[in-house]
């Protein structure tokens, strides 16, 4: 697998980063996980199904599938990027995850990538449960912030990269001008929902 920035390290010519690979990989991971919630849940709302599918494909939980799978020791890194901790990023693993998953597709076709998608989210598909829509973390933050501080949680857009198609965004969360934690995502909204999640996993081990 190769990230962008080690296009500008190499002298190889015809290399190709993983970004193509990566939109298709989204896109079948998406629509299988849709037509799979759809399946098992007959009886649930769409607002429920689209939340649950949202948690299902975000950075953080493929990331960690691409942390356990020991992606980030296939991956071809540009020094900066490495050295700045890159290969441990979800927002990265999470990446070559989709990038993986598009060239199962290539390679195997729609029933392996299908396969190899349920078998990846199994563990995350049996914990699921149909009721409420689950509040999302940036929802959850506010309530938080509201109830301790009686002041609300404000998003600051920090760093974008990537061409057009493909956006990268960096989040942080502020409270009284005080940082709480930062995330990334393929849009702002992700990116702020990924700072929240991560602020309140803050907030909840600094109170344990």
């Amino acid at each position: 697998m190769i990230h962008r920035s080690y296009l500008n390290e190499s002298t190889e010519p015809g290399l190709e980063s993983n970004e193509r690979l990566e939109f298709l990989g989204d896109a079948v991971l998406g629509a299988v996980v849709a037509q799979q919630l759809y399946a098992d849940f007959p009886g649930v709302g769409e607002g429920w199904l689209t939340v649950v599918r949202s948690r299902l494909v975000r950075n953080s939980t493929l990331g960690q599938i691409g942390q356990q799978l020991g992606l980030s020791e296939c991956l071809l890194m540009g020094a900066g990027v490495a050295n700045e901790g890159g290969r441990e990023r979800f927002s990265v693993l999470g990446r070559v995850v989709e990038a993986t998953i598009g060239a199962i597709w290539l390679d195997g076709g729609e029933e392996e990538a299908r396969r190899a998608i349920l078998n990846l989210l199994d563990e995350h598909f049996k914990s699921l449960e149909p009721g409420e829509v689950p509040i999302d973390p940036k929802s959850r933050l506010q309530h938080v912030i509201q109830a301790q501080r009686g002041t609300e949680p404000r998003y600051v857009i920090t760093h974008e990269s990537g061409p057009p198609h493909d956006r990268s965004f960096r989040a942080v969360v502020e409270v009284e001008g005080a940082n709480l934690a930062e995330g990334e995502g393929r849009s702002k909204r992700a990116a702020e929902m990924e700072a929240a999640r991560i602020a309140l996993d803050l907030m909840m081990k600094e109170s344990a």
